[in-house]
């Protein structure tokens, strides 16, 4: 099973196509003619959603106009295929949505109608050989008649924003608040270990080198039954600034360690913990994870630490407790690398086992007054790595094309969505297998 979606290979006959009487979007003015009509009716409540397609326009600008074009109609089609008849639906930019659509009797909320969409949008896409990954961020809200009709879609758009600002592929409703009030997230968060509300999720990552899956990172999540999805940038200061970091440290490594051992006769799969600046401050996570190496039994070079290079600190202190891991056998990487000044002098500072490039908009390939652009700078970035004796891993990668583009580069290993989405670390044992078999689809050299 491949996480998070129902259907690997998109439609099984060959290139997805829009039907015929697919949707046709509304005027400009659309949405609010449409909610405004439905009020006048007298019509039962009505759902405005606003939806942002992920990684939408870096894909369009690797397609070309006509088949961002196509790709638009096939996105059109998907969600017409989940919404009852009488819709409305409205491109109001290029990677933007909006719909205003009755909701199900007896039915006063328009979240599951909001997932079944994210969820069928997670499907890739099949496009003259390309196969696209756009899953979407989508703002809810249920008409009211005491709000106006402008202010309603503009709070569904707003929600959406919110999950936007989060990292995408996410839900928002436009009746809960903005982002989660610092005073009922410092409250929640102390309990949330006792409560079960902290989870893990893991990534894959596949070697070219013999198409196989060679390690998984690993994603601390946080979920509330009041404040809902907490994004980590929202939770990690939080942490920082309750004293957590040391608790919430050793439940990760207690959660991690078995998943090493558990994987032992599955392959030498390498984990990867992703450490925040401010973690990086702080000496109990690398003191814990130094005890847990020497109880736990297990290779310490199955662990990789990945520090953000933008972020890599100065304090020889702090670079003496990292290099006194490396002695142990624990890798360490540098994650988000470019080649920007700042990331070549923790380069050579750190002289790290391994970097990571963000490649989700190698879309962006054209220069620019004889500047190099996106493209051209990762490509430089990799070839820097390389020389430096680190092996390097391009994240982000959603397209066929991207995935032969840092081949050419000389990357050793890819993630992404193109592989596979982040699943629950429960999954691991039952799904490690059809993560297997799709990297060896993937990255089989043809012939």
């Amino acid at each position: 099973m491949h996480p998070d979606a129902d259907d690997l290979g998109g439609t099984p006959a060959g290139d997805e196509q829009a039907p015929p009487d697919a949707m046709v979007p509304a005027r400009p003015a659309g949405l609010l003619s449409a909610l405004a009509a439905r009020r006048a009716d007298g019509a039962p409540l009505a759902a405005v959603l606003a939806i942002r397609l992920d990684r939408f326009a870096s894909a369009c600008e690797t397609l070309g106009p006509h088949r961002a074009a196509r790709l638009q109609a096939l996105v059109q089609a998907r969600i017409a295929a989940l919404l009852p008849p009488g819709a409305v639906m409205h491109w109001v930019a290029a990677s933007d949505l909006g719909v205003v659509t009755a909701l199900p009797a007896g039915c006063a909320d328009a979240g599951p109608i909001a997932e079944r969409i994210a969820g069928d949008l997670s499907r890739p896409f099949l496009l003259d050989g390309f196969e696209l990954f756009i899953s979407c961020s989508i703002g809810v809200a249920t008409d009211h008649p005491d709000i106006p009709a402008e202010r309603r879609v503009q709070q569904a758009f707003d929600a959406m924003l919110r999950i936007v600002r989060q990292g995408g592929a996410g839900l928002a409703r436009a009746d809960k608040p903005a982002a989660p009030p610092s005073a009922p997230l410092l409250a929640a968060l102390p309990e949330a270990l006792e409560r079960g509300e902290l989870s893990l999720q893991l990534q894959p990552r596949a070697h070219f080198d013999g198409a196989r899956v060679s390690g998984y990172t690993v994603r601390l999540r946080w979920h509330n039954p009041v404040l809902g999805r907490v994004a980590p940038q929202d939770f990690l200061p939080a942490v920082e600034a309750l004293g957590l970091v040391g608790r919430i440290g050793a439940w990760l490594l207690d959660g991690v360690l078995p998943l090493v051992r558990s994987t032992e006769a599955l392959a030498p799969l390498q984990f990867t913990l992703l450490a925040s600046s401010a973690q990086l401050h702080r000496p109990e996570m690398v003191d814990a994870l130094a005890r847990a190496l020497d109880a736990g039994a297990i290779a310490p070079e199955r662990l990789s630490i990945e520090l953000p290079a933008s972020a890599v600190p100065q304090d020889a202190g702090i670079l003496g407790r990292f290099a006194g891991l490396r002695r142990l056998g624990v890798q360490l990487a540098l994650g988000d690398f470019d080649d920007s000044l700042g990331n070549r002098l923790a380069l050579e500072a750190l002289r790290p086992d391994s970097v990571t490039l963000d490649v989700r908009r190698l879309g962006h390939t054209a220069t620019r007054g004889g500047n190099p652009g996106p493209a051209e700078r990762l490509r430089d970035a990799c070839v820097m790595a390389r020389r430096a004796g680190a092996a390097v891993c391009a994240k982000g990668v959603e397209t066929r094309q991207q995935l032969e583009a840092v081949r050419a580069w000389g990357c050793h290993s890819v993630q992404g969505y193109l592989l596979a989405q982040p699943f629950p670390a429960a999954w691991l044992m039952q799904t490690h297998g059809a993560i297997q078999q799709r990297a060896r689809d993937l990255l089989t050299p043809a012939g």
